[in-house]
């Protein structure tokens, strides 16, 4: 039972807090920021939130942007999902991506080369 309802934390959170990001703050630094996906502790008092950026470049930009704009994603959360208590919000930059691409890459560099013998 416990688990369903971090399950359905997790989904919940992650909705709300992508929609606030992508249209209610207005930072330039979380231009190209995507929530990929959210993470609550079992307690349900803290939440990882894990994020991408397009350019990699602005990783640490948008970290701190995020960082800044906690509390007040924080606040939102708490007007839109009226739970007893609002997870705390720690943010990641998400590196399975990236590793994903790097794999992909390899991949995609053997098949050309098997393909030219």
């Amino acid at each position: 039972m416990q688990q369903h309802r971090i399950d359905r934390l997790n989904k919940l959170l992650f909705q709300s807090i992508s929609n606030i990001v992508n249209f209610e703050l207005r930072d330039d630094r979380l231009q190209d920021v995507s929530i990929e996906y959210v993470i609550v502790s079992p307690g349900m008092r803290d939440a990882t939130v894990f994020f991408s950026v397009f350019n990699d470049e602005k990783e640490v930009l948008a970290l701190a942007g995020l960082n800044s704009a906690s509390k007040v994603i924080r606040k939102k959360l708490a007007d839109i999902l009226n739970l007893r208590f609002t997870p705390r919000l720690h943010f990641k930059f998400d590196k399975q991506e990236h590793k994903a691409q790097h794999i992909e890459d390899i991949i995609e560099k053997d098949r050309e080369r098997n393909e030219s013998e």
